[in-house]
């Protein structure tokens, strides 16, 4: 029997040097260290491109190393898009062009261009065999659970397809889910034993393809594969001592020697883990637990979801790809405009699992930069302010869009008129990029955990799930509303920040969240966005009528804009007005702060802060500071916007951005107030 090994290093753009570092030294390194002792043992293997240039920069040593491997037939290395994205989500042109330039590298490097491609999260769809076959891809390997899915039974699985769309035709192996649970988390006896079970059933190959950071980087992983039980040099002595029966090779050489085992045509899948992940949060839970039912003899037809909602789960998400796509099409002529998009759709931002993803602000924020970097590139070189009010974000809504050249800023007309992202360019820094509080199904976990714990006072949180932190329960609010700025709040005068934090008070007014309709008025030197909402204020059994327009104003050539709100209305209680800010500086430590002219503050303090007319946030990592001038003197409400999310190293409080909202005490006794307050942006100063 034949064993092909496939192992995906990767590391999304934008991650931090220090974890590159990590990943180098538990996992990249240490494996190819091993296998250069057993020439006799055949590895393909991938690279994403951001990775890849980070170890020609940093560690020409170890590249050096793959290259004496692959000259000596050791190596053969797989293609794929350049920074790993999902080709399914892409342009057709973009996803060649990725491809593409992941094969020059690799040909820069080794003299070669790699005859199959690794398929970013297995994400397939019947398209991409065109898409492929056209960038000069011949074959890929994706998981078993998508060959299943179509009627073939595990028996059939050892061996390679050909599939094809219009025409353009594609070699597929699938990847055995099997394999990739039981390596390296299983002795090797259990490994032997499904390795003969296999050729006593007449397999001819078996093909193991998974993650390279599983070798050492996983939580737990380096002792056991490396350090102490050596489990990796173990088992490929074991394939050196059992050669006569099992014998690894490359896919190209398996190609070589066998004809593919018939046509096939797959629909659209990924992972059996992935199609949990992208499922709303409470059918995700049904879903896992349905997969979990013993003796389900109908486990292979189960059908989860679809990759693509991840887009529809996260709205966040979706405005990061709309915004890619329009920057795409527009770049088509600028070469280094295209590289910050091809760098923007890097995969890992735009969804969530198992591990952070979209919940790590540094992926979302390295999105967005690159994002930012393009548009600038397309940007008008004189002065300029524009507006436009379109569907943007492709849910059948109209937003709101004023730009100069100095800054961005994004409405949402459909949900409060919320100002939903603010990008300030010289930083290439989307201040507004964060992300709401939202219930998922691994938060059960933490709450049967203090349960039970509850009931057992012998165990911990820590006995019963992974945490950094105990009571990580006392964070599990949930937003219902998008976290952005000019988020207009009617609140009753007994309100508190604690209420307000828990998303516990009930608002008379119905602001927040309904629809703002929208003016724009454009000037040669300025754009003013009108927005209205004439809505209601609710006493008692009845309502009564109270309407809000706030005007936004933005002129040329300054990152800044100011608001004038009018409220009237035959309201003839007192009431107030809050307006919600969220700002996103990536974490909450080090030198960042809050500042008004009563004092310094962190950015997670949660308190009502003594009047002021004047807030500064300073962070000097993304080398920018906003401004917020009130007029007037009022209290400030403020609490840090925290999400429980969870990692591979367990369940962990994850900063994503921080509220404040200026609270005036309204009495329309006069029938209106007026309100201004101005946002100013500018480089980050000495602290």
């Amino acid at each position: 029997m034949k064993l092909i090994i496939c192992i995906h290093n990767h590391q999304p753009v934008g991650n931090m040097d220090h974890i590159l570092e990590e990943a180098y030294t538990r996992s990249y390194m240490p494996f190819f260290s091993v296998l250069k002792d057993f020439p006799e043992i055949k590895v393909n293997i991938h690279f994403t491109g951001f990775l890849f240039e980070w170890l020609k920069e940093n560690k020409p040593g170890y590249i050096a190393l793959l290259k004496s491997l692959y000259d000596r037939g050791q190596l053969e290395v797989l293609s794929g898009g350049m920074y790993e994205p999902i080709l399914a989500l892409l342009p057709e042109d973009d996803a060649r062009a990725q491809i593409r330039l992941h094969l020059d590298v690799m040909e820069e490097t080794f003299g070669i261009r790699p005859r199959g491609m690794w398929l970013a999260e297995r994400v397939y769809e019947p398209q991409l065999p065109k898409i492929m076959a056209r960038a000069g891809i011949e074959y890929t390997v994706i998981d078993d659970n998508h060959f299943k899915s179509v009627g073939l039974r595990d028996e059939e699985l050892h061996g390679y397809f050909i599939t094809e769309a219009d025409g353009e035709k594609l070699f597929i192996f699938p990847g055995l889910e099997l394999l990739r649970y039981a390596i390296p988390f299983k002795g090797i006896e259990k490994v032997d034993e499904s390795f003969r079970d296999m050729a006593a059933a007449g397999a001819d190959v078996a093909v193991f393809a998974d993650d390279g950071e599983k070798f050492g980087l996983w939580p737990g992983t380096f002792d056991y594969v490396y350090d102490k039980e050596h489990w990796l040099e173990s088992f490929f002595r074991y394939l050196s001592d059992n050669i006569d029966w099992i014998r690894t090779v490359t896919f190209s050489d398996y190609m070589a020697a066998t004809p593919p085992s018939g046509r096939i045509y797959l629909p659209c899948e990924s992972y059996r883990e992935m199609e949990e992940w992208c499922l709303p949060a409470p059918r995700a839970r049904e879903y896992s637990e349905l997969l979990h039912t013993e003796d389900l003899g109908y486990r292979d037809f189960l059908k989860g979801g679809y990759y693509r909602h991840f887009l529809v789960k996260y709205s966040e998400s979706n405005d990061m790809h709309k915004r890619m796509m329009r920057l795409s099409k527009a770049a088509k002529m600028n070469p280094e405009a295209k590289r910050h998009v091809y760098m923007a759709q890097a995969n890992d931002s735009y969804w969530h699992g198992v591990f952070g993803g979209l919940y790590l602000p540094h992926l979302r924020g390295s999105v967005w930069r690159h994002l930012i970097e393009a548009a600038k590139l397309l940007d008008p070189k004189k002065s300029f302010v524009k507006g436009s009010i379109e569907d943007i974000n492709l849910d059948g809504y109209d937003e709101a869009v004023i730009r100069n050249n100095e800054m961005e800023a994004s409405f949402r007309l459909r949900e409060g008129g919320v100002l939903y992202g603010l990008d300030y360019k010289p930083s290439s820094v989307n201040i507004m990029a964060t992300l709401k509080r939202r219930y998922e199904g691994y938060h059960e976990k933490i709450r049967e955990a203090v349960s039970q714990s509850s009931a057992d006072g012998t165990k911990t949180i820590h006995d019963m799930v992974m945490a950094k932190e105990e009571g990580l329960d006392r964070f599990l609010h949930y937003d219902w509303h998008r976290r952005a700025s000019l988020v207009d709040h009617i609140l009753d005068t007994g309100a508190t920040l604690e209420e307000f934090y828990r998303c516990e008070c009930i608002e008379p007014g119905d602001f927040v969240i309904e629809p703002y309709a929208a003016e724009m008025e454009k000037g040669k030197r300025r754009v003013d966005l009108l927005l209205r909402r004439d809505g209601h204020f609710r006493k008692g059994d009845g309502v009564l009528p109270l309407s809000i327009v706030k005007r936004v104003s933005v002129g040329e050539g300054a990152a800044e804009f100011t608001v004038d709100y009018e409220l009237r209305g035959e309201v003839d209680v007192p009431f107030l007005l809050g307006v919600e800010f969220n700002f996103a500086f990536l974490g909450s430590g080090g030198d960042r702060y809050l500042e008004t002219e009563r004092g310094r503050y962190p950015l997670t303090l949660q308190e009502v802060l003594s009047p002021a007319s004047n807030l500064r946030f300073h962070d000097p990592y993304q080398d920018i500071e906003v401004f917020l001038e009130l007029g007037e003197a009022t209290e400030i409400w403020t609490f840090p916007v925290e999400v429980v999310s969870l990692s591979e190293n367990g369940f962990e409080r994850n900063y994503q951005s921080t509220m404040v909202m200026p609270v005036w005490h309204m009495d329309l006794a006069g029938g209106s107030r007026s309100i201004s307050l101005k946002v100013r942006m500018d480089k980050a100063r000495q602290a």
